[in-house]
């Protein structure tokens, strides 16, 4: 017997129909099943873990992903075919977001040619490829990524933690979530660590944790001479050190409050840029999108404008080596895009207004623009109060008074020696 999406069964009568198959197998001599073939995305251990399973001896056996090589032989199958040609930067866009997940490969091609790119004699384009992305992100009824994100949010601190933290996450079986999320195969070992191994699925789930509208959008805009046609040039291309700069005034006025650190904690200041270059970028006609480039700490936003991309890579600052080895690793990624510049935005909770927060820079020939966005704020009700606030021991005497409501100006005046002027203005505080 086969059971397809086995994981679809709901969790109140999984154990039910385990120990069903159980007894079944002590009465095999009143049946004729001899073997149970379980299919879905989660692991076996996921069964056993919830002493459910019944099985003496079980055996798992998983599909495994296509190599690059597989992949473009499989889209070459198709442009024999159909003459219809897939550009190169396609094919490997596709097996690095996907790394040869056959379901995803399969369902990507099949949107791009069948909803995108319908005209056999043009090419299926990167800008095609954009489209089919956002369309996974944002629209598609996918089973395994409905799958990975239900999964993902019932251990949503932990993945946030994931997909953000500097620090990588040693793989432990015997550490609680790590052995939920990798029994629900939403995350898996990776040279002893743990990680989340296809990077389509970490879109989606930073896609999927972006907070709703929080109102930060109506501080985005600080006087009302300003327009979104400050951030174009003369030539009518992006100037992203201006939308940038911007971006650090915003946090300055808005201190901590920019940032969700109560339900979003690691990945606060990954989600505060995002909403606000998204917020512009798209009021220009633009689109963004969230990029998993390798390397723990890091996510980057790519700007599609005009048929052109810039990329911004963000980090969180520890130290000096970790902050110049990210100007390396952006180096590498736009050699890898082809594009000759690129913008680095550093969260530092050391760095303050008195250090020099940009800088411009040539490393192998690419030129790196980088932007450090001070994050050290005080609680307002931790704020030292103003000179001008604080009352002396008179003055507190007469605000006293003032709330008992029995006294009179004149009255309180004498008594204290505050001026009857002074007195009025501690009654309308």
């Amino acid at each position: 017997m086969a059971i397809d999406e086995f994981e679809g069964i709901p969790d109140c009568v999984l154990s039910e129909v385990m120990h069903t198959f159980r007894k079944i197998y002590h009465k095999r001599e009143d049946h004729c099943l001899h073997s149970l073939l379980l299919v879905g995305v989660s692991t076996i251990a996921e069964l056993i873990i919830s002493s459910a399973s019944p099985f003496n001896i079980t055996e798992e056996l998983q599909i495994p992903y296509f190599t690059e090589e597989e992949v473009k032989g499989l889209i070459n199958q198709y442009v024999v075919e159909s003459n219809q040609v897939f550009e190169n930067n396609v094919i490997k866009t596709l097996y690095d977001n996907t790394q040869g997940q056959p379901g995803l490969v399969c369902a990507l091609c099949s949107y791009l040619v069948e909803k995108l790119a319908t005209n056999r004699h043009q090419p299926v384009t990167m800008e095609h490829y954009y489209r089919a992305e956002h369309h996974f992100l944002t629209e598609r009824f996918d089973k395994n990524i409905i799958n990975i994100v239900q999964k993902a949010r019932k251990k949503r601190n932990f993945m946030l933690k994931l997909l953000f933290d500097e620090e990588p996450l040693p793989f432990s079986i015997h550490e609680p979530d790590i052995a939920w999320l990798y029994a629900n195969g939403v995350i898996d070992k990776n040279n002893g660590k743990t990680d989340i191994l296809v990077p389509l699925y970490k879109k989606v789930l930073i896609t999927a944790f972006r907070p709703s509208i929080n109102g930060e959008t109506k501080h985005y805009i600080n006087s009302p001479d300003e327009t979104i046609n400050q951030y174009l040039t003369s030539d009518n291309e992006l100037n992203i050190n201006a939308l940038l700069e911007e971006y650090r005034a915003y946090i300055r006025r808005r201190g901590f409050r920019a940032f969700d650190t109560e339900h979003l904690k690691e990945a606060a200041w990954h989600y505060s840029l995002d909403g606000f270059i998204n917020f512009f970028i798209q009021r220009l006609g633009g689109q963004t999108y969230v990029e998993v480039p390798s390397g723990r700490g890091r996510t980057d936003i790519m700007i599609r404008y005009q048929g052109g991309s810039d990329i911004i890579e963000t980090k969180v600052y520890s130290d000096n080596t970790y902050f110049k080895r990210g100007k390396g690793q952006l180096v590498e990624y736009l050699k890898s895009e082809g594009l000759s510049e690129g913008y680095y935005v550093v969260f530092s909770n050391i760095h303050t207004e008195k250090d020099e927060l940009f800088s411009e820079e040539l490393i192998q020939g690419k030129r790196i623009h980088t932007h450090i966005i001070p994050t050290k704020f005080e609680q307002p009700s931790r704020l030292p109060m103003l000179n001008e606030l604080k009352l002396t021991e008179s003055e507190k005497i007469a605000n006293n008074m003032l709330k008992m409501e029995t006294f009179s100006i004149e009255q309180i005046s004498q008594a204290t020696g505050v001026k009857r002027d002074r007195i009025k203005q501690l009654s309308v505080q």
